[in-house]
């Protein structure tokens, strides 16, 4: 809608909120709404729970009051299930609306192309893969879009390809549409990925709306544990947390299917109706899980992190991780899930050093090579007919999401959304080695990148929130906050602790780690020494740690103390070695597998040291 035509109708923002029941803007609502009714681009960044929906509800109101010749609201999301969400409240709300998704009853999509094509309908959410269809789009060249919404878009730079393909192709679907004004929504976007986002969907001058990212009625709590009796304290901090006053209803997220069912089953031996949600369970079996949990049945859901977009549970109290989340960008929107009413809430995060290690290792599993991707590709040649292969929705495994997206843009393959199909590839017989190796460099460093934040975070003894604001540049909030002092009540361990959640788990086992077997050279007499038996495998380490060093000083890669205790402790995975004192993430990310295979080989051969595992780190491409 044209700010021309809202001023002859005289429909001002506030006019259309007043039509929702409501009585004022939350911040950054207002300019949203401002923007996308003068016709402007706008990329909008609010906290989980801000409120981005209401920025492309109210214009759609306002194409509704045109009659059946007024504009259309186009608003693309990732997931039924947050379509789904996002559909019900518009309608809700009064507005005409309706949904293209492949699980709608028979018939439904039918309803829904003609609802598009004959102006009943002033909003319509779709995934992005429906782009594809020619139904679609001959129904959407009916109608006048006046406003093209792209929700969830940081997909389009902190997933990219690793999460839908199709993201990266809605500048190309933008200008298909006659380039209507665009709002790019997202809870999640440090100022780089806003920047990125900006670009990949080519918007002009956009009206940036940042509503701010703290969370004042959150209170952030971490708990690390490491040693004899961790898993014991780790419990006890949740069960204390989850069992204290106004601590439910609560999400508990699991890094692990296993540890989702574990965890289930522990909290409600304590008494408390708890159901589990994770990606194994059959579809109907997660579908009920949510239902109880969003009904009040079940008071505690414990679940993977496929749990959540798309769910929005005004009251959660508690939003607990048992692991490490991937990123602080994902923390911070898993955790925003808690007190959207406004209301205080709590995030518990228990963090040890063996979720390091986790982390390391999924790093680690998705690095490929140039060669990686060229036997990608070769089979996938192979596979072709008439020169296309056809992958349906969900077929593709996590690795196969990163040789397919490295491919792409090295030009070895060419995708087409499929609609019903998934993705159509079709090899081109030729690609780029170069901008493969740039664009597998430039996804390790985002990993890497992401790892050593959700870290930093975990170790970092300041103020939990200020790293929070810090990271994601909401510098306005620092300042506000540093000139209103501490808030009422707490605002994180750091800045005040919990003195029942200290006790719960001092009460749990003493803290401290395991006095290791090893002794540290030229330390105390009551140390124990390596056993003699051991000494011929230490000087292999000693080699392995000189030859690392590359003519640097030898402590330079590692401490004696460091070699002793990894003879007494034997580790077998990046899991067990970062849990060794002085072993960190940048000696496991550049010597671990090294030395992990070092001590392979002393154990299946003596101190025989595999020549290959003490030559310095080399490239990527072999």
């Amino acid at each position: 809608m044209t700010a021309a035509a809202a001023a002859e109708l005289r429909t001002t923002p506030e006019d259309l909120l007043a039509r929702f029941g409501l009585a004022s803007f939350r911040a950054g609502q207002r300019e949203a709404v401002v923007a996308a009714l003068e016709g402007q681009d706008s990329l909008v960044v609010m906290p989980t729970g801000g409120g981005k929906s209401l920025c492309y509800q109210l214009p759609a109101v306002a194409c509704a009051d045109e009659g059946a010749n007024g504009g259309l609201v186009v608003v693309v999301s990732p997931l039924i299930a947050l379509m789904a969400d996002q559909w019900q409240r518009a309608r809700e709300a009064g507005v005409r609306s309706t949904m293209l998704a492949s699980t709608m009853a028979d018939g439904h999509n039918e309803r829904a192309l003609a609802e598009i094509a004959d102006g009943t309908a002033a909003l319509v959410l779709a995934a992005p893969e429906r782009f594809a269809s020619r139904a679609f789009a001959a129904a959407l060249a009916k109608r006048r879009v006046s406003l093209f919404v792209v929700d969830e878009a940081h997909c389009v730079a902190e997933w990219g390809h690793d999460f839908r393909p199709d993201y990266l192709r809605l500048a190309d679907a933008i200008e298909t549409l006659g380039r209507p004004p665009v709002m790019a929504a997202t809870a999640t976007a440090t100022p780089r990925v806003a920047r990125e986002i900006a670009a990949r969907l080519g918007l002009r001058d956009p009206v940036l709306v940042r509503s701010g990212f703290d969370r004042p009625n959150l209170v952030f709590d971490v708990v690390t544990v490491e040693g004899k009796g961790a898993m014991a304290r780790k419990w006890a901090a949740l069960a204390h947390v989850l069992g204290g006053t106004r601590a439910l209803p609560a999400i508990v997220y699991a890094g692990t299917r296993k540890d989702t069912e574990d965890l289930r089953e522990r909290i409600a031996a304590e008494g408390i109706t708890t159901v589990a949600y994770h990606a194994g369970m059959a579809p109907e079996a997660r579908a009920e899980s949510q239902r109880a949990f969003m009904d009040g049945s079940a008071q505690v859901v414990v679940a993977t992190n496929a749990f959540g977009m798309g769910v929005d549970k005004a009251d959660v109290r508690t939003v607990a991780h048992w692991a490490l989340p991937t990123s602080l960008e994902a923390y911070y929107q898993e955790a925003g899930r808690g007190g959207r009413d406004g209301a205080p809430a709590r995030a518990l995060l228990l963090g040890a050093r063996v979720d390091l290690g986790r982390l390391i290792r999924f790093i680690n599993d998705r690095a490929t090579t140039v060669e990686d991707v060229r036997s990608y590709v070769a089979r996938l040649r192979g596979a072709a007919e008439d020169g296309v292969v056809a992958i349906g929705h969900g077929q593709l495994s996590d690795r196969a999401r990163v040789l397919l997206s490295i491919a792409e843009r090295a030009g070895a393959v060419e995708l087409e959304p499929a609609g019903h199909e998934g993705l159509l590839v079709r090899p081109t017989g030729k690609g780029s080695p170069r901008r493969a190796q740039a664009a597998i460099r430039a996804a390790q460093d985002r990993s890497w990148e992401a790892y050593r934040s959700i870290e930093r975070y975990m170790s970092a003894n300041t103020c939990r929130r200020a790293q929070i604001l810090e990271h994601f540049g909401d510098e306005r909030a620092l300042v506000e906050r540093g000139r209103a002092g501490a808030p009422e009540g707490r605002c994180c361990d750091v800045c005040s602790t919990d003195p029942g959640l200290a006790e719960a788990i001092a009460a749990a086992g003493t803290r401290g780690r395991r006095r290791t077997a090893g002794r540290v050279r030229g330390g105390s007499d009551a140390e124990r020494t390596l056993p003699p038996a051991d000494e011929g495998k230490f000087d292999a380490l000693r080699e392995w740690r000189m030859a690392r060093a590359e003519g640097l000083p030898a402590f330079t890669v590692a401490s004696n103390a460091v070699l002793e205790e990894v003879l007494c402790r034997r580790p077998s995975s990046v899991e067990e070695l970062i849990e060794i004192r002085g072993v960190g993430p940048a000696f496991c990310e550049k010597h671990g597998e090294s030395l992990l295979a070092v001590l392979a080989s002393l154990e299946s051969d003596g101190a025989d040291v595999d020549a290959r595992a003490t030559q310095p780190p080399g490239s990527l491409v072999s």
